[in-house]
């Protein structure tokens, strides 16, 4: 008798009264013995589970072991604990990432979260401090805390057994600055990563990284990976022993790819050359990118390195010290054969000499289709000119980057005579932060309406103002190809009532005045200018909407549903509908129970289920001139006729013949005929039952 069972004897006659009864337990002995089996084990699977957690998080083993076994669970119900080494084996076993965790020999270390008081010249980086207007004094901004500790939490965070990224988005500075409180994290990161051999990326973007860091710690881990073939070390203020060690490891390296080194100062022109050798004998390189790289040397160094890059496919290359002589080199390299199809060239000045020289190179070149210069002083669109020969030659061209340049209006009115020819293939087209007015888009935009492969156009940051609403609306209303177009951070551009933002909304995208109206709308391109639903204009809402990835139809029905719930509710008559076909009633009866949630998209459309929606629905139904119709059964849909395969006839069996191995086995009615699992009590697992056999 158990101690529940006692209990209950005991306190039994008390509370009733009656005359004691023997209590009867509810479970045998074989029940009690099987529960406490299963609960030992229960408990003993949690307790190596906290055990192996405990180890992740950098504390003693045994002191936990002993811990668990003296204060929770006793020997005769936890049964024998493994070893050190059979639970090293255990995790081991789960898996690289156990496998690691358990091969660290430092402590996770804390999230530095106050920084004030460090002193400002312990800190490595730029754009790091605000000098305050009543005092003068130096102060550490907030945005470097919040980099720093995003940066931390990066460090110490699992990563991915096949690719490690650390990446920063910069917002206020360039990059997460370095102070050698940090050294703890970076420290853990690069121990985490010791017994990696299979990555295949690894990236570094906008890290100011310690001093002899890459070469000491990381470069070793990446030699003994076979399969590695991206390597990103972008903007990472790489020292010079870091970016010799890192040229010594492209020429020994057979696998990569991808190589990223941008924003990387080679300041001594021996590890210039040896980077040139080493891309020249890379066996498997195709994309490059050395884009605001500083190479000693000059323009003898420039044509090593671009000689070195002629068998790849992807090439960005430039800076803001390359002289006249280096641009020169590249239009001569980019007149030559070679196999790139994608060129950008950033930073580098174009004077008025090379851009007749980038022009023929890029005319006789056969190959290249996506070009981006970006940050040259440049005039354009330069490199376009207004011949028969060089806008057919220029007809391969897919993507155009000419982002911080100028376009004045001379310049649209030469792209817009390209964007109109028949053999333009132009897919892409960005031409932000180019001092673009109103009067250069003016003449820019109607060329739109008989081009049919631009799908992307970027105008953000330039100088529109709300007199280019017209043509931003008689473009949209006669183009059904372009599917975004970005007027973003056009500040005379208004977001107001009488603003030329409200005006594009009404005009093309959401025109509310009627059902028809609204159909006649774009519904293809998505337009981007304040980001937001400013002024009641729904702008942010539209956008969304037509960037969707659904039909034409159901886009209509986004819209219909928010003009009648939100914007103008008198667009519902009943009247309209009185002509509608039988066939399309139940998507009305859907349609005026729908409202659009602003945050699911795409899935936007939920079930209103209050009054209106009922009142709404009662009046469809009542409305439609055969109200009838809508409940009638009809004949659904009709069966297609099959002919029957002619069969054999099967020879009746007798008693005494072979067996027939296509005679399906007896089966009596009601029987099981599939396997089921079922609680072993002596082992307390479920077992597979097959199905019994007639």
């Amino acid at each position: 008798m158990n101690d529940t069972a006692r209990a209950t004897e005991e306190e039994g006659p008390r509370r009733s009264g009656r005359e004691r009864r023997p209590a009867e337990s509810i479970y045998t002995d074989a029940r009690l013995a099987e529960k406490k089996k299963r609960d030992a084990m229960n408990d003993k699977e949690t307790c190596e589970r906290s055990i192996r957690y405990k180890k992740r998080k950098g504390m003693d083993d045994t002191q936990e072991e002993n811990d668990e076994d003296s204060t929770v669970f006793s020997d005769e119900d936890m049964g024998t604990f493994p070893s050190d080494g059979e639970d090293e084996q255990e995790t081991s076993d789960g898996g690289d990432d156990d496998e690691e965790v358990s091969g660290r020999t430092t402590t996770r270390p804390n999230i530095i979260t106050h920084w004030n008081s460090r002193d400002l010249d312990s800190f490595h980086g730029s754009g790091l401090f605000y000098t305050s207007y009543w005092s003068g004094r130096r102060f550490l901004g907030w945005w470097v805390e919040r980099a720093l500790e995003n940066a931390q939490r990066s460090l110490v965070a699992r990563q991915d057994q096949t690719s490690i990224a650390l990446e920063y988005e910069p917002a206020h500075q360039s990059q997460v600055p370095y102070h050698d409180d940090m050294m703890p994290c970076y420290e853990y990161f690069a121990e985490g990563i010791q017994r990696r051999t299979s990555l295949e990326a690894f990236k570094i973007i906008n890290y100011n990284l310690p001093q002899s860091w890459l070469a000491t710690n990381i470069l070793p881990v990446l030699e003994q990976n076979m399969k590695l073939s991206v390597l990103e070390m972008s903007n990472c203020s790489l020292s010079a022993n870091d970016v010799t060690a890192l040229v010594k490891f492209i020429s020994e390296n057979k696998t990569l790819s991808t190589l990223n080194i941008s924003h990387t100062m080679i300041e001594s022109e021996d590890t210039a050359k040896a980077l040139a050798r080493a891309l020249k004998k890379h066996p498997t390189l195709r994309r490059v990118n050395l884009a605001y790289c500083k190479l000693a040397g000059g323009h003898s160094v420039m044509d090593k390195v671009l000689a070195a890059c002629k068998k790849c496919d992807e090439l960005e290359i430039g800076h803001n010290d390359f002289d006249s002589k280096c641009v020169e080199k590249i239009a001569q390299f980019l007149g030559k054969k070679h196999s790139l199809t994608s060129f950008s060239l950033v930073g580098a000045k174009v004077d008025t000499s090379n851009k007749k020289l980038l022009s023929e190179a890029l005319t006789v070149n056969k190959t290249i289709q996506k070009i981006r210069l970006h940050s040259n002083a440049l005039q354009l669109p330069a490199i376009i000119r207004k011949t028969k020969k060089v806008t057919t030659a220029l007809s391969r061209l897919t993507q155009l980057d000419f982002r911080f340049n100028r376009f004045p209006t001379q310049g649209a009115k030469v792209m817009a005579s390209f964007l109109e020819e028949p053999s333009c293939n132009l897919v892409s087209l960005i031409m932000s932060n180019n001092h673009l007015t109103t009067k250069g888009i003016n003449a820019l935009l109607p060329a739109l309406k008989k081009n049919t492969s631009l799908q992307q156009l970027d105008l953000s940051s330039n100088w529109l103002n709300n007199q280019c609403a017209p043509a931003v609306i008689d473009m949209l209303l006669n183009n059904s190809t372009l599917l975004n177009l970005n007027l973003y951070n056009n500040k005379s551009l208004k977001a107001r009532k009488d603003g030329g933002k409200p005006k594009i909304v009404k005009g093309a995208l959401f025109d509310v005045s009627s059902l028809e109206s609204i159909a006649a709308c774009n519904h293809t391109c998505a337009v981007k200018m304040s980001g937001c639903n400013y002024g009641g204009s729904h702008e942010e809402t539209i956008r969304k909407i037509n960037s969707l990835k659904v039909s034409e139809a159901k886009k209509i029905r986004h819209k219909v549903v928010l003009a009648l719930n939100v914007v103008n509710p008198d667009l519902y008559e009943l009247s309209k509908f009185q002509d509608l076909p039988l066939e399309m009633m139940p998507y009305l009866l859907e349609m005026v129970q729908q409202r659009l949630s602003l945050t699911g998209f795409p899935g936007s459309l939920k079930r209103r289920g209050d009054k209106t929606s009922l009142t709404r629905l009662y009046d469809a139904i009542k409305s439609f001139p055969t109200p009838l119709e809508l409940f009638s059964r009809g004949p659904g849909k009709r069966r297609k006729k099959v002919a029957k395969k002619a069969s054999n006839p099967r020879k009746r069996r007798k008693f005494g013949d072979e067996i027939d191995e296509d005679d399906e086995a007896w089966i009596p009615r009601g029987a099981r005929t599939t396997g089921r699992y079922q609680r072993n009590p002596e082992t307390g697992n479920h077992e597979y039952i097959p199905p019994p056999v007639y």
